[in-house]
């Protein structure tokens, strides 16, 4: 089954960085500074970074409607983003309306026909997320002032709509004056001959994604040593923290793991590396570092690395939280309070995911680290973190490639 995580895992989104390191790292001391500030929210400026705001979010509601040709689409659905979507609603052609349901999780599809779910690959009409993504990504969008929100216009690019037409499309978003993420997207010809327009709201709010039909995949999870019991409570906490439906059973050898269906092999084995962290100081002067790392595995990204400051050791509690432009960050509480150099590195099982510019004019026994990721991969940097695990081995438990 193929996996609804990234494919390998969660630190291999690897991005081509041209600039010099000073440069690269000169742009974090600045990004950094101002997410210790009050925030002042600049339009003109800032519409790049609400957009990627928006993928970073938990969750959202949404309601949208889609004309293209003779088909006029009315919906409505529920995101998890990173796990699922679920969606009812209609469409109409010459007269004929033709009602659905969904559910996509992971690169499943359920669709309710006649009374029965049936599975297939998921398509868009499944992952609205992946819709919104694609229209919103531009290189430009021009700031049209502010009524109850900041609006943009830019250039649609969305050819399904028209294809004959796709030259003449325009597009405009509303961003929230409250959390400063999209509230309002149209997409279309000017006419409104074709189109495709969403309104989202309800962020972050509990949803309830699971799979219609009840289906799991088995796996034994090889522990080592003799602590079987204390191994497999790590493990069940660990499964708790990233946010899965799980059972387990102990057997012979470790613990059989059954999870949704839509998880694959290498899912689990993202969810049960070994964890841990790393904190280090950050030098600009190559000879002064004790090794050289590289920001999320970029070889374009060099990393220069001093002292060992903070391990998992040090952290009494790991939380996740969103700043005031709703940007989702982790919070390591500290034991004691700690003085720290002016930049930092979080290394966590084995990869450095982010640097920090700190203040250092102070004691501290919190630090904020702003992962580049969907929340879903944040929950599960969190859980290497609040919950180390030694290495275990993984096998599917009915015979089945890996």
């Amino acid at each position: 089954m193929s996996s609804a995580l990234d494919r390998t895992n969660i630190f291999s989104r690897k991005s081509i960085v041209t600039f010099p390191f000073y440069a690269v790292l000169a742009v974090m001391l600045c990004l950094n500074c101002v997410q210790y500030t009050k925030y002042v929210p600049d339009p003109e400026q800032d519409i790049d970074r609400w957009i990627k705001n928006f993928e970073q979010q938990i969750s959202f509601s949404y309601e949208y409607e889609m004309k293209v040709s003779f088909v006029h689409v009315h919906a409505s659905g529920d995101c998890m983003i990173g796990k699922g979507e679920k969606l009812t609603g209609q469409w109409q052609r010459n007269g004929d309306v033709r009602r659905f349901k969904y559910v996509g999780l992971g690169d499943i599809e359920y669709s309710r026909e006649d009374g029965a779910w049936q599975e297939s690959s998921r398509g868009e009409q499944s992952d609205v997320f992946t819709q919104i993504k694609r229209i919103l990504t531009f290189d430009k969008f021009q700031y049209q002032g502010f009524d109850d929100g900041y609006w943009y216009t830019f250039k649609a690019n969305i050819p399904f709509l028209a294809p004959d037409r796709r030259k003449e499309m325009i597009g405009s978003i509303k961003i929230s004056r409250r959390n400063y993420l999209p509230e309002l997207i149209w997409a279309g010809l000017p006419d409104s001959s074709a189109f495709w327009t969403a309104q989202i709201f309800g962020y972050n709010d509990r949803k309830n994604i699971k799979q219609p039909v009840r289906e799991f995949n088995d796996y034994v999870v090889i522990l080592p040593g003799s602590s079987k019991i204390a191994d497999s409570r790590g493990l069940k906490h660990r499964l708790y923290l990233v946010g899965v439906d799980f059972r387990t059973e102990l057997v012979p050898h470790g613990m059989l793991l059954s999870l949704p269906s839509h998880y694959g092999h290498e899912d689990v084995k993202t969810m049960l590396r070994p964890g841990g962290l790393f904190v280090y100081g950050v030098t600009l002067d190559n000879k002064a570092a004790h090794r050289i790392a590289y920001l999320k595995d970029n070889m374009y990204a060099p990393i220069f690395l001093t002292d060992i400051l903070l391990t998992e050791r040090d952290v009494r509690d790991v939380e996740i939280d969103f700043d005031e432009r709703s940007t989702p960050y982790i919070s390591l509480k500290l034991h004691e309070k700690h003085m720290m150099p002016p930049m930092v590195a979080f290394e966590i099982d084995s990869t450095v995911v982010a640097t920090a510019a700190l203040d250092t004019s102070r004691k501290m026994d919190r630090i904020r680290l702003y992962p580049e990721m969907q929340y879903h991969d944040i929950e599960i940097l969190r859980a290497y973190v609040a919950q180390p695990l030694r290495a275990v081995e993984l096998r599917p438990a009915h015979g089945e490639n890996p």
